[in-house]
């Protein structure tokens, strides 16, 4: 079965932004850390990794589940996508890979 490996690439901070519109103190993403790895997941392997920032989640459940279920992105077998949080974006890797039933 496939499953969505989802790779934390990236956590950027647009400071000109975050002054314009945040608090002085609004930083990088605390959801995420570049390198963390998360594993889609349930029956299928589209569900929501667990420990996954559910406002992320939302941005790119689309592409993961697609992933997941053996189709491709721009022909590819992976994509490089962002959350939509416009002053502090994640960029994460999502690829598709080959994950052994349980009862294999």
């Amino acid at each position: 079965m496939k499953k969505c490996r989802i790779t934390v690439l990236r956590r950027a901070l647009f400071e000109d932004l975050r002054d314009a519109y945040m608090p002085a103190d609004f930083g990088l993403c605390t959801a995420m850390k570049e390198g963390d790895v998360f594993l889609t997941g349930g029956l299928f392997g589209n569900s929501k990794p667990k420990g996954f920032c559910e406002y992320a989640w939302q941005a790119v459940q689309n592409l993961a589940c697609t992933l997941a279920g053996g189709g491709k992105v721009f022909g590819e077998e992976y994509n490089i996508a962002c959350c939509n949080e416009g002053i502090r974006p994640v960029i994460l890797k999502l690829e598709a890979v080959d994950e052994p039933d349980a009862a294999e």
